[in-house]
């Protein structure tokens, strides 16, 4: 992609974040009821912080998701991904940058400097005082800052350690060619498969679910977890198909793409049936506290939760369920890329009601913005790549020469 395009993207970001008029302080009011009175305060005005902080968390759980597939493809001894390893690894390049600026946004809050946690309030844990709230002072043995910080801390160290030691070990098998660091590679992948898959949980309860801590989900972070798996294979679809059409990605070729199409469609399908999971088991039991979650985003946002179905369900369902479609470059790249309009909305759908913001410029001007870094840091990293990536892998002449068995 030409750097001057991702230039302008974080440029025409910036100012749009600047241009929107809630980007100026002023004063905002909730109202809450306490033995039957109804209470003025002031609220801390969110923006742009809300718009950013939904942008930073959709593209770093696009590179955690390449991430987390990039590992299972090294302790599955997967053949056929090899080449598309480097590819993987470089859409994982964004998640230092990403999870720090998650983490100065969660200090800012807890600094008191914005107010995206509405839990932070010291007040509410205070029984003399009218905010307290019993029901979140209940849960102050989590969600207490010091800890907050701390797991937050543990996420974006945990995360970066093993996206360096990963690429490390790659790149040095790269140059050895021995089966000693391969099974290295593959050690490291497997600890990051199985410290991922409880971080992931803790993660989006974290800097997702209490962002309304009156509500919980059992499911919920299997169900983020499914998202960030969408969005990383359908951004790895997406760029291996655009290097191959510009003549950069010669080993790419249709046996691949199918195998590329298959994950997408399958994790689609995995994401799916969590939201259905997650969204019968609260209709059917119609409990106030957990359906309240529903019922904001249908009443404030139109429904969005039910809309973001189309293009997350209905569209990969169709157009991907034909094994012909799925080798078609033109297809399955539009499909990929309306999966990730879809999760960005998912994304917001799951943030914006909780810290009640609509979309504006300063949520375009924020996704433009940590786009063109997103882009800038991708691309960067792929044009240092040496034309020999990923064939010390044992298993790279499988890759180059794979052949889907049944086309």
């Amino acid at each position: 992609m030409n750097k001057k395009i991702i230039i302008s993207m974080i440029i025409i970001g910036f100012i749009l974040i600047l241009l929107d008029k809630k980007f100026f302080n002023k004063k905002i009011y909730n109202f809450s009821k306490e033995e039957g009175k109804e209470i003025k305060y002031e609220k801390k005005e969110n923006e742009p912080w809300s718009g950013l902080y939904i942008s930073i968390f959709y593209f770093t759980s696009i590179s955690l998701g390449a991430l987390f597939f990039l590992g299972i493809q090294n302790i599955s001894n997967s053949g056929w991904s090899i080449i598309i390893h480097p590819i993987m690894e470089d859409i994982a390049s964004f998640i230092p940058y990403g999870s720090i600026m998650i983490f100065i946004i969660l200090s800012l809050n807890t600094l008191d400097y914005i107010h995206l946690f509405h839990w932070m309030s010291p007040d509410l844990f205070d029984p003399i005082s009218l905010k307290y709230d019993k029901i979140i002072a209940s849960k102050k043995l989590f969600l207490n800052t010091p800890f907050f910080l701390i797991r937050s801390l543990i996420y974006v160290l945990g995360c970066s350690f093993f996206y360096f030691k990963i690429r490390k070990k790659s790149h040095i098998l790269d140059q050895t060619h021995s089966l000693n660091d391969y099974k290295k590679l593959y050690f490291i992948s497997l600890i990051f498969i199985i410290f991922f898959s409880i971080v992931s949980i803790l993660i989006a309860w974290d800097w997702i679910m209490s962002l309304n801590p009156h509500w919980f989900s059992t499911l919920f972070g299997w169900y983020i977890l499914s998202s960030y798996i969408v969005t990383g294979i359908g951004t790895i679809t997406i760029i291996s198909i655009y290097l191959n059409k510009k003549g950069y990605f010669p080993l790419f070729n249709k046996n691949h793409l199918h195998d590329l199409s298959k994950y997408l469609f399958s994790s689609s399908l995995l994401w799916s049936y969590l939201w259905f999971s997650q969204f019968l088991l609260y209709w059917y039991g119609n409990i106030p506290e957990e359906i309240y979650y529903f019922l904001k985003r249908e009443e404030i946002y139109q429904s969005i939760h039910f809309w973001i179905l189309i293009p997350n369900l209905v569209i990969p369902l169709f157009g991907l369920i034909s094994s012909k479609n799925k080798t078609n470059p033109k297809i399955v790249f539009s499909i990929a890329f309306t999966l990730l309009i879809g999760h960005y909305i998912e994304t917001y759908s799951l943030i914006a009601p909780d810290v009640e913001i609509q979309f504006g410029m300063s949520e375009i001007g924020s996704l433009l913005l940590i786009g063109g870094i997103f882009y800038y840091i991708l691309f960067s990293n792929l044009n240092k790549r040496k034309p020999n990536a990923s064939k010390g892998n044992p298993f790279f002449q499988e890759s180059k020469n794979y052949e889907y068995p049944y086309m």
